[in-house]
């Protein structure tokens, strides 16, 4: 052909040109390539070309690259802007540093053909995948949007029946058990934007397919270098998988065998080859192994156990390793967990028996506390109660239930409004000063509470204001002192079921709503009357509501039968 005669014109040329003892630095790269695309040289790919002062190309010897049409020079890049067949020729590129000069030279053929040129041979033998690459990275990064197409003998891949994967990244065609039809020439055609205009640019690869499968050496696939964490004592089974190569013959020329420490299995006990298979395939014939441990015995921790594949041509070795397994990090997380619940049980006993905890707290404290220091009380609790009209529920249980349980049984002391009062006393008065020296307040109200008054103030009342109008003024100022001064803690007891509060202060709804009431409720019909224990649920919050009585208290006495039944809500 034409061209090719013109390619060895330029080689001969090139070759006499340098046996006349011209002395040049670099080196000479002969390029083959297609009309119509972009193509570009490139001076240098040293790390030298930062220190790079001037680059000067050149055609032919001493002809600059001005007058050469479709040609553009960008420092120490040459692009054709597109390739024409009158750019053949030599060119040379020179670039100045401050220590001396690098000189290259290049020779570009351009073929006017209508397929591109291969610019690389590649073999593959039968059977066997091969990739061919898209050697374009530099018009890549020009247009990282560029589009690539691939051809077959200028055809679109595929068109042939043959095994072809196109991968994106990076950009290669895969060839999967390459057979004779396989064999042609691969070109990735790349279109591209430059300085707003359209080019195109190609990469061709001449691939021959030899019809002779070549022997491979074998290669473990898995393992290769594994460790696996067993118990000891357990049985293990450990799989070896190869590649044992390609051809005839392959397969009786091919073996697999296991090591531990360096001794072959087969001078272990409690060591077995269960299975070795030896698989043929397409692609070649592969193999795989299974060694079973039937005891993991300390002998076999942590030393190099070999899965050795092996064919006529070599062999390959794949290491694994066995150690204990390690539960430090399990028993860990269950300690942590455990004391965790033991918290969250903790937590929830005390919520749930918080009253009797404190209570028994307190009997402990009775056996080795001092009596209390003075505090400036005189009183354990002030009772107040809310007297309804023709109701004696909440007087009765102030002048009767409470002090046979607290004071006569408990040893505490009580100031009762109403049995404690003194004739001819100022109410205002004496009530302040007994609040005041009081540790708690004990309201009780009664299911029938329809005035809040105590029935002393009715005669001090405005005679604009109705019974209903007014808290008592006992309940005025411990209330006052509970929320304002936060100096008085104040229980509410309710007697014989719900009461209705919207008849009260909304001082009572308050502290009704904050802090609770404990409620005291008759036995239901049907039930006989008993006595409410001490210990009942009732009393104990109320005790448990009730200042601490250090040692001095009075001891506990028999308390009479009282018909009610105690509850809390």
């Amino acid at each position: 052909m034409l061209w090719e005669f013109y390619i060895c014109f330029l080689n001969v040329t090139l070759l006499l040109h340098l046996s006349h003892g011209q002395e040049h630095q670099g080196a000479v790269e002969v390029h083959h390539i297609s009309a119509g695309h972009f193509f570009q040289l490139k001076c240098s790919d040293d790390d030298d070309a930062k220190d790079r002062t001037t680059v000067t190309w050149s055609r032919g010897g001493n002809q600059t690259l001005n007058t050469t049409p479709g040609v553009e020079v960008r420092g120490e890049v040459m692009w054709c802007l597109p390739t024409h067949t009158f750019h053949n020729g030599h060119y040379t590129c020179e670039s100045e540093y401050p220590t001396g000069s690098w000189e290259m030279k290049f020779v570009l053929s351009v073929d006017p053909g209508p397929c591109p040129v291969p610019a690389e041979n590649r073999t593959v033998s039968q059977g066997m995948s091969e990739v061919v690459f898209c050697r374009q990275q530099d018009v890549l990064s020009l247009d990282p949007t560029a589009h690539i197409r691939w051809f077959k003998d200028c055809s679109p891949v595929g068109k042939h029946g043959e095994t072809i994967i196109e991968e994106d990244c990076p950009k290669r065609l895969r060839l999967v058990n390459a057979t004779e039809s396989h064999a042609g020439v691969y070109t990735c055609l790349v279109e591209f934007s430059l300085q707003g205009r359209n080019y195109t640019a190609t990469h061709s690869t001449q691939l021959k397919v030899n019809k002779e499968k070549v022997p491979l050496k074998p290669q473990v696939t898995y393992p290769r270098k594994e460790t696996f964490t067993v118990e000891p004592g357990s049985r293990v089974e450990l799989v070896c998988s190869a590649f044992l190569g390609v051809g005839e013959g392959t397969e009786s020329e091919s073996s697999m065998f296991w090591t531990v420490d360096g001794r072959h299995t087969d001078h272990i006990e409690q060591l077995n080859v269960t299975k070795t298979t030896i698989l043929p395939r397409s692609s070649g014939v592969y193999g795989r192994s299974t060694l079973s441990i039937y005891e993991v015995r300390p002998e076999f921790l942590n030393v190099t156990i070999s899965c050795i594949a092996r064919n006529a041509v070599g062999r390959d070795i794949g290491f694994l390793w066995l150690q204990p397994a390690n539960h430090s990090g399990f028993y860990t997380c269950l300690c942590l967990c455990l004391a965790f619940s033991m918290v969250v049980l903790g937590v929830a006993m005390c919520c749930l028996f918080k009253v009797d905890l404190v209570l028994a707290y307190r009997r402990l404290l009775l056996l080795v506390s001092k009596k209390r220091a003075p505090d400036g009380k005189l009183y354990d609790a002030y009772v107040s109660y809310v007297h309804g009209d023709g109701c004696s529920k909440a007087e009765m249980s102030a002048l009767q239930v409470l002090p046979e349980v607290l004071e006569r049984r408990y040893g505490y002391t009580l100031f009762v409004s109403g049995r404690d009062d003194l004739p001819g006393e100022a109410i205002h008065d004496v009530t302040s000063e007994t609040m005041r020296r009081s540790r708690r307040l004990i309201i009780i109200l009664s299911a029938q509470s329809a005035s809040p008054l105590h029935p002393k103030m009715e005669d001090q009342l405005p005679l604009h204001q109705s019974l209903q109008d007014r808290p008592s003024y006992d309940q005025q100022i411990g209330l006052y002192d509970a929320l304002i001064q936060n100096g008085l803690r104040v229980v509410l007891v309710e007697i014989d079921g719900k009461v209705d509060y919207t008849s009260l202060p909304k001082s009572l709804h308050y502290i009704r709503r904050k802090l609770g009431a404990l409620r005291w409720r008759r036995p239901s019909s049907g039930k006989s009357s008993s006595t409410a224990s001490p210990n009942g649920h009732f009393w104990k919050c109320l005790r448990y509501h009730m200042p601490f009585k250090p040692k001095g208290a009075l001891k506990p006495q028999p308390t009479p039968g009282i018909n009610c039944s105690i509850e809390l809500y």
